[in-house]
């Protein structure tokens, strides 16, 4: 039997080229924004989300730059005619003492991403899932528990999540919308990441702003 494929979400994981200077310059600084302050608030839920805007880490953002662009070219998109702009970055961490991140999504955002500044094979694993299997072409087909299990064996075609085994030194980009989580192991060594959103625009040279957002140079606040 041939079969096709159809509307494939795009998951990629890729090399940060300036990792190791990265790494040796920044991680210590970094690692001392992590807050767990007031009812136990991360950077993102507590307001401390713009890395983007210290000058200071523009190098990995230029490369986490070539990673989008390279994305956008699985995509078959002309990233040429694009703004990328990242709206949010933030420091999250993990430990063996940390609960796992509940499965959500970034709405409002375009692409997401998670770059592991310091992480091993003990490290949490990164888990996407889908809200509906279109493939379960019946009530029930792919439910799973001990009195009822209908599921011979999990492959892609009918599982409710996948995950990703995160290496030091690359970044996972996703679409925003797409339902994440952190798969909880019994993890020896702390995880450092830095994790934020990206919004994509037009360009102000391309006059296709009745086809998606234009370029924030065109946006006047109320």
């Amino acid at each position: 039997m041939k079969v096709h494929e159809v509307f494939p979400t795009v998951v990629a994981q890729d090399r940060i080229d300036v990792h190791n200077e990265f790494k040796n310059e920044y991680f210590n600084e970094l690692k001392s924004l992590w807050f767990d302050g007031y009812n136990n608030q991360t950077p993102e839920n507590s307001g401390r989300c713009s890395l983007h805007l210290d000058k200071n880490y523009l190098g990995f953002f230029q490369s986490l730059k070539k990673s989008v662009c390279r994305y956008l070219d699985l995509l078959a998109v002309d990233h040429e005619k694009l703004n990328m702009s990242v709206i949010k970055s933030w420091v999250g961490y993990h430990s063996k003492d940390t609960p796992p991140l509940n499965m959500h999504s970034h709405n409002g955002a375009d692409i997401s991403f998670t770059y592991y500044l310091s992480s091993d094979e003990t490290s949490d694993k990164f888990c996407v899932h889908t809200a509906k299997n279109t493939n379960e072409v019946a009530e029930a087909l792919f439910e799973t528990s001990d009195k009822f299990n209908l599921i011979k064996k999990f492959n892609k075609y009918n599982c409710p999540n996948y995950t990703i085994t995160p290496v030091e030194g690359t970044v996972i980009l996703f679409p925003s919308t797409l339902l994440h989580s952190t798969l909880k192991k019994e993890n020896i060594s702390d995880r450092y990441v830095i994790a934020g959103d990206i919004k994509l625009s037009i360009k102000p040279d391309y006059n296709l702003y009745h086809q998606t957002i234009p370029h924030p140079s065109q946006w006047m606040e109320l």
